[in-house]
């Protein structure tokens, strides 16, 4: 199947629309939705008009944003996607390395439970994910993305009608700056191009698109954008900004072809980033919560005018849960995750028991050659214990509820506390994989290593 059609589109809209939207000092826009109550969020599940589009930023950490409490403008268009929409406030992803996280997204399943733990695995084609709920719905389902661990070897591409790179380079050059970190080709709006390319083309049709933007993994930005700054977390600042302009311009797309109050624009991340916080910088290293804790945003066919913030805590495990709840398709198969929906709706009763949150690196993941050194991350009620199972003498223990930074570890404390939550993590880890067969494994191959090494990831 084709996803791109007339290039008249392109430049009778992109030229006009990315010029607006990237480069407009103008913050907020006219929105072409319709005002909506939180009743009406029920009854999204009753449209057969209804489409999806998943806007994944790689390596976003929510605290980065400005509807989190950030004191820069990083963030505009994402802010109002939140204030006028449903916003989880404390949010979890499921590992701080790439595959591994979206593998648990896809199929709201944990780490050790999808098998997707080292540089040589694959999701298991016995995986059900939510693309392959949306075809069966009849939806033109496509990924667009940018990141090799999400490649089609590594299973990710099931149940998607079309699963590909961009074209590399389709934006002018005015629109392009050299990256300032990371080698891969190309940059985010060649993603912008093609998904604008997409929705002329299918506009008629129900579809799920799925867009895995990578400029703030890369930290690309450009003069216009990069207002913050030229240090490490400074350029990290000028890369969200030129992406959340970006994200406006999938927006001004949607808006030019009448889409907008029949699609529901899913934002989330696979991982966060650090800067030293706890004596490391980048990601897929630890599991501290400058790296797991990331946004999930949902902006809704219509305008809410107080919007929807959900504070209890939440995970990417449970992201397709809730969004297949919302659109009225089947859930996922036994899911670790569950759906969010009864406390969209205000059900106060639904979170008054809430289970443990699970996180999971294998320190070893990128060296093939040594032993997994599993490190495992638990949230339950005020407490998140931070298990290195191979030496357990380095676990860390936060009361998060009063330290989010996780600055105090309280390891050594004898309140049971640490006994409890080591016992969950033996739990987590005994269950093993969800699947037969377990995890396919994949040879990668000359060209895959050095794709992945221009992501700057050492992989041996």
């Amino acid at each position: 199947m084709q996803i791109f059609g007339s290039r008249w589109f392109l430049i009778v809209v992109l030229l006009g629309m990315v010029t607006l939207y990237l480069y407009s000092q103008v913050e907020v826009r006219t929105d072409p939705r319709p005002s909506g109550e939180r009743d009406d969020i029920a009854k999204l599940s009753e449209r057969d008009d209804l489409n999806v589009v998943f806007i994944l930023i790689d390596t976003l950490r929510a605290d980065r944003l400005g509807h989190a409490g950030y004191e820069r403008d990083t963030s505009p268009g994402l802010d109002y996607m939140a204030e006028t929409g449903i916003r989880f406030a404390n949010h979890w992803a499921q590992s701080s390395w790439t595959k591994a996280s979206m593998a648990s997204m896809w199929t709201g399943l944990y780490p050790n439970h999808t098998g997707v733990i080292r540089a040589q695995d694959a999701l298991s084609n016995d995986a059900r994910v939510p693309a392959e709920v949306f075809q069966e719905a009849g939806f033109v389902t496509a990924g667009i993305w940018r990141n090799g661990w999400v490649a089609p070897n590594f299973g990710m591409q099931q149940g998607f009608d079309v699963y590909q790179l961009p074209n590399m380079r389709q934006g002018p050059e005015t629109l392009r700056r050299a990256t300032r970190a990371g080698r891969i080709e190309g940059s985010d709006i060649d993603l912008v191009y093609a998904a604008t390319d997409f929705l002329q083309t299918h506009n008629d049709q129900r579809f799920f698109l799925y867009l895995h933007f990578m400029d703030v993994h890369q930290y690309v930005s450009t003069d216009e954008t990069a207002i913050f700054g030229t240090r490490y977390s400074d350029s990290y600042d000028n890369s969200i900004l030129w992406t959340d302009h970006q994200v406006r311009a999938i927006l001004g797309a949607l808006d030019s072809l009448g889409l907008r109050d029949e699609t529901l624009v899913v934002v989330a991340s696979d991982h966060g980033e650090a800067f030293g916080e706890h004596g490391a910088e980048g990601h897929a290293r630890n599991l501290h919560a400058e790296v797991t804790r990331t946004p999930f945003i949902v902006s809704l066919p219509f305008i809410l005018d107080e919007g929807v913030v959900i504070e209890s805590r939440s995970a990417n495990v449970d992201l397709w849960p809730t969004i297949l709840e919302l659109v009225g398709l089947p859930p996922l198969a036994a899911a670790d995750g569950r759906s969010r929906v009864p406390e969209i709706m205000g059900d106060e009763t639904a979170v008054e028991e809430e289970p443990p949150i699970y996180a999971h690196l294998d320190r070893t993941w990128g060296v093939l050659s040594k032993e997994p050194a599993p490190l495992v991350a638990v949230s339950e009620g005020p407490y998140r214990l931070l298990r290195d199972v191979s030496e357990p003498r380095k676990d860390r223990l936060y009361d998060i509820s009063a330290d989010p930074a996780e600055k105090r570890n309280l390891s050594e404390e004898p309140d049971g506390v640490r006994a409890s939550l080591t016992e969950r993590t033996s739990e987590y880890l005994d269950a093993g994989v969800a699947w037969r067969e377990g995890a396919p494994r994949v040879e990668l191959d000359d060209m895959s290593l050095r794709q992945l090494r221009a992501l700057g990831y050492a992989v041996e």
